[in-house]
């Protein structure tokens, strides 16, 4: 059961070491993945997606101003919970229920951030951000309603200035401390603030410059940074008491276009293909609503489900469940102990290094795609637009080059979030359990797309977590990576963004690269990237990145990360630990990339200053001190010099 509760731009601070929140400003760069559809219908106090007037009043309805991509979704009972608590914890307790008030339909806006940050809509306005950071947890960001919700009664949180200052604050000036007339003493340096006139009214929202009794101390000085701010005005508070069966309601001509929409897709697409059917089944809300519209389209077909071996177990009873209510039959593959048993070769995997796709998905995938469908099966997929730049790009209809056999397509590729959760409320179907607790997606239990707040949150369930965490800690040992790496779920990159890596500090010792002979392993299977196709790949030992760093030149321009100890061009990117990740247009592109990094890191690590290479640069690039170098400024990156050479052609045996 979902739990009822109750126009500016969104503001991304960055991260610094002592994790005082917007430290400096910066805009959220707008991720555009299709059309904000959100609006409201301000009579029923409904969301509504695309309608500019309301099924269940006629009346019209409102844009909601919300951050790009606009993939927005319901509040269930363990956000609003989450939310409720973080308030009273900000601004003393009872306030979150106020701000969050029973009987109104919640919906939350997923906006670009290092962890989770979700924009909270409610009477048709951003109230605020509900913000998590590694290190600090939950963190609610007040928008200017939300303050004004907030404003009577306040006991912590607020900040009152004198009647002078009003004017310039409400323009977004910072309060300084000389216009400050009291302050809540619980402030500390960092905290989210409210600021109050000396009748009550909110002007300004932001974060505490100060402490507050340093504000009431100090003679000068900014006591609060402003991060948005209005004149005096009343709150807009909308009457309560909504459903989301009403949303249901409000929402029926865009459900029905959608649904007509997506039938048709899918009548036309298996009358195009001549190849059994089936649905790729996750245990997912994306894949149960793509299974329903299959029925609904008079299929029967297969559902396919590929357990990677780390499932919820909620997951693995939900697909059960699923494929007996409706009498289909259930194709399982099994990937086992796979995860497990390859961790030690490669390492943890990251958003872009996951090689746990490949061994784990893509690979039982292809084998039972081809036990049982040998010549091919058309598989409905619930792929959308609004999860990534990637999916975006696709289109509905597309063959899979990983999987060779199978055929992907997807009838809701334009849906948000909530197009999807209206159609499953519609539908009366039951859903995954899990999205009760909190989970935003559905999926492996430690993948590395994953929140840090979703991982923590599901910690306390996972028979293997510790099991993990021990894995994590020995290999931020070995790495010299502090334990913030776990902590701070620094692992979930291999290139970690600024604020993460800012976050995780320098390394503390560097890994010492082990003699030739040098073994590399590719991980079976190719993931999409922006040139085509990408993978994954890692050495038997750590490898000295400044001497791969100088023959790396050979295939492109080389930049080096001197945090996470890496150097990147065009198509690939190696780890001082080993790690690889190759791009190519296709398959035949990326197999020679593979032979070439092979031959670089022979000649990186076996030159003996024999000279061969300095004829075979036309440049001139080339010049010996004892062992080769390469002038970057002369290097064209032609690739002359991978031709004959000792180091590469007689040591080591690599295999792939």
């Amino acid at each position: 059961m979902l739990y009822f509760s109750g126009g500016d731009k969104c503001f991304w601070g960055r991260l610094v070491k002592i994790l005082i929140p917007y430290s400096t400003f910066t805009t959220v760069p707008a991720v555009r993945l299709g059309r904000l559809l959100l609006r409201w219908c301000r009579k029923c106090n409904l969301p509504v997606l695309e309608q500019k007037r309301c099924s269940a009043c006629s009346e019209p309805t409102v844009e909601v101003k919300i951050t790009p991509p606009g993939d927005v979704r319901p509040a269930f009972k363990a956000d609003i919970e989450i939310l409720r608590d973080t308030i009273d914890g900000q601004f003393g307790k009872g306030k979150g229920k106020l701000l969050i008030p029973d009987h109104k339909t919640i919906v939350l806006n997923k906006a670009p951030h290092l962890d989770r940050m979700d924009e909270v809509i409610l009477d048709g306005q951003v109230l605020g951000s509900l913000r998590y950071d590694p290190g600090r947890g939950y963190i609610f960001i007040l928008r200017m309603e939300g303050g004004r919700r907030l404003a009577q009664g306040l006991r912590k949180g607020f900040v009152v200035v004198h009647q002078g200052a009003v004017d310039s604050i409400s323009k977004k000036a910072s309060a300084m401390v000389p216009g400050i007339a009291k302050a809540s003493p619980s402030i500390k340096k960092g905290d989210e603030v409210v600021v109050l006139t000396e009748d009550g009214e909110a002007i300004a929202v932001g974060i505490a410059r100060m402490s507050g009794k340093e504000m009431m101390k100090k003679k000068k000085g900014p006591g609060t940074k402003t991060r948005w701010a209005s004149t005096p005005c009343p709150r807009d508070i909308l009457p309560g008491g909504q459903t989301w069966e009403e949303a249901v309601a409000a929402n029926q001509d865009t459900l029905s276009k959608v649904t007509k929409k997506a039938v048709s897709f899918i009548k036309r697409t298996v009358d195009k293909y001549d190849v059994p059917m089936a649905v790729s089944f996750s245990g997912g809300k994306d894949s149960l609503a793509t299974l329903l519209l299959v029925l609904e389209a008079d299929f029967k077909p297969d559902i396919l489900f590929i357990d990677t071996g780390l499932e919820f177990e909620e997951t693995v009873e939900h697909v059960k469940a699923v494929s007996k209510e409706f009498g289909l039959p259930l194709v399982q593959e099994r990937a086992g102990e796979s995860f497990w048993e390859n961790l030690e070769r490669f390492g943890p995997p990251a958003k872009d290094y996951r090689w746990c796709c490949k061994i784990c998905k893509l690979g039982p995938a292809t084998r039972v795609i081809k036990e049982k469908y040998p010549d091919g099966v058309l598989s409905f997929i619930g792929q959308r637009r609004y999860e990534s730049a990637q999916r975006a790009a696709k289109k509905s209809v597309w063959k899979n080059p990983w999987v060779p056999l199978q055929i992907g397509a997807s009838p809701i590729q334009n849906w948000t979030s909530l197009h999807v959760w209206l159609y499953l409320f519609k539908s009366g179907v039951e859903y995954n359990p899990l999205y009760e607790r909190g989970l935003e997606r559905i999926g492996c239990w430690l993948c590395p797309s994953s929140d840090l707040a979703e991982i923590e949150a599901v910690r306390s369930e996972i028979d293997d977590y510790e099991r993990w965490q021990d894995f994590l800690y020995k290999y931020a040992e070995k790495s010299g990576w502090s334990k913030k790496w776990v902590s701070y779920g620094g692992w979930r990159w291999k290139l970690p963004p600024e604020p993460m890596k800012e976050l995780l500090g320098e390394r503390k010792k560097r890994m010492e690269p082990a003699e030739d002979p040098y073994e590399f392993h590719l991980a079976e299977g190719y993931g999409p990237c922006v040139m085509g196709l990408s993978a994954e790949g890692i050495f038997t030992s750590s490898l000295n990145i400044d001497r791969m760093r100088v023959f790396l030149n050979l295939v492109g321009e080389v930049q080096y990360d001197d945090v996470v100890r890496a150097c990147l061009t065009e198509r690939v990117t190696v780890f001082e630990e080993g790690v690889a990740i190759i791009k190519a247009k296709d398959e035949e592109e990326l197999h020679e990339t593979s032979r070439i990094l092979e031959r670089i890191a022979r000649k990186a690590h076996g030159c003996v200053g024999c000279g061969t290479c300095l004829g075979q640069c036309p440049t001139g690039a080339i010049y010996l001190e004892e062992v080769a170098f390469i002038d970057e400024e002369k290097c064209e990156h032609c690739g002359s010099c991978i031709g004959p050479c000792p180091a590469a052609d007689f040591t080591g045996e690599f295999s792939f």
